[in-house]
């Protein structure tokens, strides 16, 4: 066995780990690999989250759930983030089938849908549902082929034209957005190729001033064009916050994961170079927080393009797990619980000042005279 250890104290630290602040399940138990202390070493893994701890922490920080739908609808975060002169992934066209009245950018039917995709004046195009999740239904094309009806993708796949209508109308029931597709800055493309390599920041607000708590890297590899880590082959890097170096890059396999130093297909170095346009892309993180401080507690996309940097999506949600994969160490840290604390404090302010805006609404409504009869004759 890799920890040396007995079965009976596996199962023993498991169980304290399920039962703990964390709320390790078994399986994220091993998905983490916490019996390799290889891996670990002395690091703490009572501070380690699985995803109930991950999700009960975000709604402590996050507690206004109403500001959620914000963030989740792509085109509503973009036009906010747009309006404080954020930069954003250019959206031009969105599909959303009988729905809304003739305008410029809308696809309102598949004869429109169709017309636009076979446009070569369109592409390349990135495309994802509005209020997609972890790159499902997204899809990265390069062009129109007339000659055989159909699409070809980042990677040189044929797709059938009507296969992608069909996969476009299954994945668009809150709307599908076409992007311009953004490409990568010239360092990114030399270690991945024309794929852009999102870095994925954790913010939090605290009494209005922003903090960068975690930052790593998203490298797309094999035929993925879409950074997301759970996608077979693609790499996670761990940055060091100060300077942007990359300090270690792990590939998931069979067994868990595995370190490397060069990219797979380019076998460009990654382990010691910078991420490029490093200050920039953690004053995007940091400057957005600000305006979405309703969402102290947020996980930022961004990634480095050859004129700085572009903010890709915004979570309310983050995956707390990429970052305990690439660190080696959990986030349920001193600043984490401090701000948690906060939070709660702050929640429990809020919900007494609803309840006195409901108890004061209740009041005024029970002092409000009938309408006459005589009025109320008069009333439509």
């Amino acid at each position: 066995m890799v920890s040396g250890r007995s079965r009976f104290d596996l199962l023993k630290e498991m169980t304290a780990l399920r039962y703990g602040a964390g709320r390790l399940a078994f399986e994220e138990y091993f998905g983490l690999r916490l019996f390799d202390p290889n891996l670990y070493g002395n690091a703490d893994k009572k501070a380690f989250v699985g995803a109930y701890a991950t999700q009960q922490i975000c709604l402590q920080a996050n507690y206004r759930c109403d500001f959620f739908g914000l963030v989740n609808n792509k085109v509503a975060a973009d036009i906010l983030l747009g309006m404080y002169g954020f930069p954003v992934m250019p959206t031009i066209a969105v599909f959303r089938d009988q729905v809304g009245r003739p305008a410029k950018f809308l696809l309102r039917s598949e004869v429109e849908l169709r017309e636009f995709l076979t446009k070569n004046e369109h592409y390349p195009l990135f495309c994802k549902p509005i209020s997609g999740h972890q790159s499902i239904g997204t899809a990265s094309l390069e062009r129109y082929d007339v000659e055989n009806h159909s699409l070809i993708s980042t990677v040189g796949h044929a797709i059938p034209f009507d296969t992608f209508i069909g996969f476009v109308k299954a994945h668009s029931a809150s709307g599908y957005l076409f992007q311009a597709r953004v490409r990568p800055h010239a360092k990114v493309r030399e270690i991945c190729g024309d794929r852009l390599a999102t870095i994925r920041l954790i913010t939090i607000v605290s009494d209005g001033a922003p903090k960068l708590l975690h930052a790593c890297w998203k490298i797309p590899a094999g035929i993925n064009f879409a950074d997301n880590y759970w996608r077979t082959g693609n790499l996670l890097a761990q940055i060091d916050l100060g300077s942007g170096q990359v300090l270690r890059v792990i590939r998931g396999t069979s067994n868990g994961f595995e370190e490397i130093t060069h990219h797979p297909d380019t076998n460009a170095q990654i382990t010691g170079t910078s991420v490029p346009n490093w200050q920039e892309i953690t004053s995007l993180a940091l400057e957005g927080a600000k305006a979405f401080e309703q969402i102290p507690l947020a996980g930022w996309d961004i990634a480095p393009v050859d004129a700085g940097a572009v903010i890709v999506e915004i979570n309310e949600m983050p995956d707390f797990k990429l970052h305990q994969l690439a660190e080696r160490r959990g986030v349920l840290d001193d600043d984490l619980a401090e701000f948690i604390e906060e939070r709660k404090q702050h929640a429990a302010e809020w919900k007494r000042q609803v309840k006195q805006k409901h108890v004061f609404i209740t009041e005024l409504v029970a002092k409000t005279p009938p309408i006459p009869n005589t009025v109320r004759s008069l009333m439509p």
